[in-house]
């Protein structure tokens, strides 16, 4: 008999809602919550966490600090709507979206997320990247998502950006892809590397399939958790362009401080 692998991964679904289910709990702080939670966040979470709903990099999606001298540029005509980091650094990604600012509180939610077998936390935390992009109203081909090495992605249980990505594409009604990037090695963690550190580690480190659907002209949407100095972002959308990709766009669920 064959077995219907989405119905499958349908019911499995369902059966871990039944025995887990992930709408009691706010998915930040794990304090009691009604059903009504879209995104499953307690009211004090949705005020504590840093939404990038402000002003923002219009390359990267970094929020753009807001000081005294801004402002007063501002008033002069001066408006500065790249980060440091995007005035001084070429890109090859069209152009990239964020959720929120990664501060104190968003880092624990997301370590709760990858680091502790919270697999369900990404279906609440998709719908909070789908509802941002929406936002944007562009037009992909595709939606994929950074890989992981298949040995680390073994031991964690599941990609945690693809898990969002899925979310994602099926709220936009855009194909979602998972046959596009590799990750060929595995190497050291990128949260205790600098800038220079993380660009060192992430070169050589992906590749695009050699069965790989055709790119050519396409326009794709990259997803990953966390956007930092952009490095992952880069190498993956250099690949996809070089692949024959027309542009590539980044959504991530943070992104670091400007």
């Amino acid at each position: 008999m064959k077995i219907n692998m989405d119905s499958a991964g349908q019911l499995g679904k369902a059966l871990l809602d039944l025995l887990f289910p992930s709408n009691i709990y706010c998915i930040c702080c794990g304090n009691l919550i009604d059903g009504s939670r879209v995104y499953a966040l307690c009211d004090q979470c949705m005020e504590a966490i840093h939404w990038a709903n402000g002003r923002t990099c219009t390359k990267c999606g970094k929020v753009l600090a807001d000081t005294e001298k801004r402002r007063l540029l501002d008033q002069v005509g001066q408006n500065q709507e790249l980060c440091d980091d995007c005035k001084h650094n070429r890109h090859f990604f069209q152009q990239g979206f964020t959720c929120m600012q990664y501060g104190s509180v968003e880092r624990e939610m997301i370590h709760k997320y990858k680091f502790n077998g919270c697999a369900y936390m990404g279906e609440k935390l998709g719908r909070v990247m789908l509802d941002r992009i929406r936002m944007e109203r562009l037009q992909v081909d595709m939606i994929t998502a950074v890989p992981m090495h298949p040995k680390k992605q073994m031991k964690r249980g599941y990609n945690q950006s693809e898990l969002m990505a899925k979310v994602v594409a099926k709220g936009l009604g855009v194909v979602y892809n998972n046959r596009v990037l590799i990750r060929k090695n595995y190497k050291a963690p990128m949260n205790k590397l600098d800038a220079r550190q993380r660009q060192l580690n992430v070169q050589d480190a992906y590749a695009v399939r050699e069965n790989a659907l055709n790119l050519n002209r396409k326009s794709i949407l990259l997803i990953d958790d966390v956007y930092t100095t952009g490095s992952t972002a880069d190498e993956c959308s250099s690949l996809l362009i070089q692949a024959g990709a027309e542009r590539v766009y980044v959504l991530t669920l943070a992104a670091g401080s400007n």
